[in-house]
């Protein structure tokens, strides 16, 4: 693949993406052992790559004598790994932190295990601070941190951005911290709070390698409908021989689910679903249906999304891993090195046949952005996060609010980034570091059946001969089209408010929290303006910043300072004098003099002749007194 750079010099570029690799030190395992408790009873300070999935890494710090706080990504790997504990080997309780653990909960847990056991916690990525603020209320310093499966550091920075800094900042300065992964980061990827760090590498006596079988399809979701159709006709899906019993089906979409679930007539009693237990996943569902755990009964379908991608286990004696990739959901596009490579280890039965084989159904990408779209397209990221922190730095400490709001529900693509201890805006560099990554690991490998090959040999794969299987196999399906996510997203919430007689309900303090501009547009805006800018996600953002209390209360002082009361203005004049007041707060909507009317009462008049022509403008007879009223303030509940 061609290199791009979207850098000056040789040397920005390496601020960004540095080239030096770090100098790893080797652990060997002794000849015979299948897990790190074998041979190791801690984890060092660091980075450490376990080069297989399912050998027990966080066991050692779960059963071992140090105090420690495991750092999980999602809530099904803490579920996951609580309901092993307590057991025969090893009688310590754990505390998942966890919706409706308090601070006094947790301190309850640490007293509790005073002198009886060593402090053992899990904790989900986004939890971490207020774990860390209990300790230090109870002056316990002396624990271990371990975050578990930290290239989701990387791969959840733009969905989780804020929960991903708040992590880094409270692990900054520890000492004694473990990155774990087996698929860790690369190198020019890392997170800048991780680099310089020692880094550790386990060489296995023995890595088996994982087949992947590959499926063409035009319509990969009709494809899964088809083989689910088969087998409850009597005819399971069969690889090397060997008769499925049971599917396991990586689709990362609820939505699509939800498709594939309708049209294969599928009910609740043959089918699990398990994906973020959250209100908006629930209402997707289909009726009838619900979020189970990975660790609950095995069922014939099971539909996974992402959030058991990594480190929940699954046992099934004839189980097969599925994963789902259509060109039509970006979503479901997976990165083989580090998605696909954590799922494929998800299976613990030694004797499943399908153990260490997955199928793919995937088709083209045809539409890829090539390497000059991409460059193209950070360069103008770049240059327009730059211009908005020139802007914020010229702003007085007064006005600087209207930004910080402002880039706060910002598209997730931009790359300026508040922080509030600061009080700077910044290049978001984890984020820029994302989409250079996730270019190179997905667009450039969804090209077509070759490139996905390719991957696949790069991460380590066995794929031998070509093990691509018949694409006629499964028949095209259409299963249509779903409403737009902010659409979706808008409707649901305003139906939440609107139902609750005070404040909002659960399932709408959820939806303003994963996505704030739904609630400040609801406010802003109301359900009248957003059905106008046809629920279009970039106009809306644009109208939410210039409407916004906080704007509307700038832009006003600021056109006072720059029209005078009884001087007249050109049209022209008028527009370019607006374009800059409009350009010092970010506001990308098209200025138009007559905008001029909502600030001033203004009378349209004749300008003296310019080259024998009198030229039409205004006169600015005084401001207009307007009320200004701010969103209703809630507090989620998450």
């Amino acid at each position: 693949m061609e290199k791009t750079s979207i850098f000056n010099s040789i040397e920005e570029e390496a601020n960004y993406f540095p080239t030096q690799v770090d100098e790893k030190n080797m652990i060997t395992a002794p000849a015979g052992a299948v897990y790190l408790s074998d041979f190791m009873t801690s984890l060092p300070n660091g980075i450490v790559n376990k080069k297989k999935t399912g050998c027990g890494a966080t066991t050692v710090v779960i059963e071992n004598k140090e105090d420690v706080v495991v750092c999980c990504p999602t809530r099904q790997l803490i579920i996951n790994k609580e309901s092993q504990y307590p057991n025969d080997r090893c009688l310590y309780k754990l505390l998942a932190v966890q919706k409706g653990v308090t601070n006094n909960d947790i301190k309850d847990y640490i007293q509790a295990c005073e002198g009886k056991q060593p402090i053992k916690i899990m904790v989900t990525y986004d939890s971490f601070p207020r774990v860390k603020e209990a300790l230090e209320e109870l002056e316990f310093s002396a624990y271990k941190v371990v975050v578990d499966e930290y290239q989701e550091l990387l791969n959840a920075c733009v969905y989780r951005n804020e929960a991903i800094k708040n992590l880094l900042r409270a692990l900054d300065g520890m000492i004694d911290v473990t990155y774990l992964s087996a698929t860790p980061i690369p190198y020019e990827f890392k997170p800048k709070e991780l680099e310089g760090l020692p880094e550790y590498e386990i060489e296995w006596e023995e890595v088996i390698k994982v087949k992947p079988y590959r499926l063409q399809s035009n319509s990969p979701f009709g494809s899964v409908v088809k083989i689910i159709s088969q087998h409850k006709l009597g005819n399971p899906f069969k690889i090397l021989g060997q008769e499925v019993g049971e599917y396991l089906f990586f689709v990362n979409s609820v939505s699509a689910i939800k498709r594939i679930i309708n049209v294969a007539k599928l009910s609740p009693e043959e089918t699990k679903i398990i994906c973020a237990d959250n209100e908006q996943n629930k209402i997707r569902l289909p009726d009838g249906f619900s979020i189970e755990s990975a660790t609950g009964a095995n069922k014939t379908f099971t539909f996974c999304t992402k959030t058991v991608f990594s480190g929940a286990d699954f046992y099934s004696k004839a189980g097969l891993i599925v994963v789902v990739s259509d060109r039509w959901a970006k979503s479901s596009w997976l990165d083989i090195s580090t998605d696909i490579l954590q799922i494929a280890g998800r299976i613990r039965d030694t004797d499943n046949p399908f153990k260490d084989v997955i199928l793919h159904i995937h088709n083209h990408k045809y539409d890829c952005q090539s390497v000059n779209e991409h460059r193209a397209k950070l360069e103008k990221e770049l240059k327009y996060a730059q211009e908005t922190i020139e802007v914020y730095e010229a702003l007085s400490p007064d006005k600087k609010g209207v930004l910080s709001g402002r880039i706060k529900v910002d598209a997730p693509e931009r790359l300026a980034y508040y922080d509030e201890e600061k009080d700077t805006v910044e290049i978001d560099d984890l984020k820029l570091k994302y989409f250079q990554h996730k270019f190179e690991v997905l667009d450039c490998v969804y090209i077509n059946g070759k490139s996905i090959k390719d991957a696949y040999v790069n991460a380590g794969f066995d794929v031998g001969e070509d093990t691509l299987l018949d694409k006629d196999l499964c028949k095209y399906l259409s299963l249509g089209t779903s409403i737009p996510k902010f659409e979706r997203q808008y409707k649901l919430f305003s139906n939440e408010v609107k139902k609750a007689s005070m404040g909002r309900t659960d399932l709408a303090n959820e939806i303003a929290a994963y996505d704030p501009l739904v609630s400040r547009a609801y406010y802003i805006l109301g359900d009248e303006k957003v059905e106008k800018l046809g629920y279009n996600e970039e106009k809306i953002r644009q109208h939410v910043h210039f409407n916004s209390p906080e704007t509307q209360a700038a832009l006003e002082e600021e056109l006072k300072n720059s029209f005078q009361q009884g001087r007249r203005y050109s049209l022209a004049e008028a527009k370019i004098k607006l374009s800059q007041c409009y350009h010092k707060f970010r506001i990308q909507l098209v200025p138009k003099a007559s905008d001029l009317a909502k600030y001033f009462d203004i009378k349209k008049v004749k300008l003296p002749k310019i080259d024998d022509r009198r030229t039409d403008g205004i006169e600015i007879l005084g401001m207009v007194c307007r009320k200004i009223e701010f969103e209703p303030q809630f507090t989620a509940t998450l």
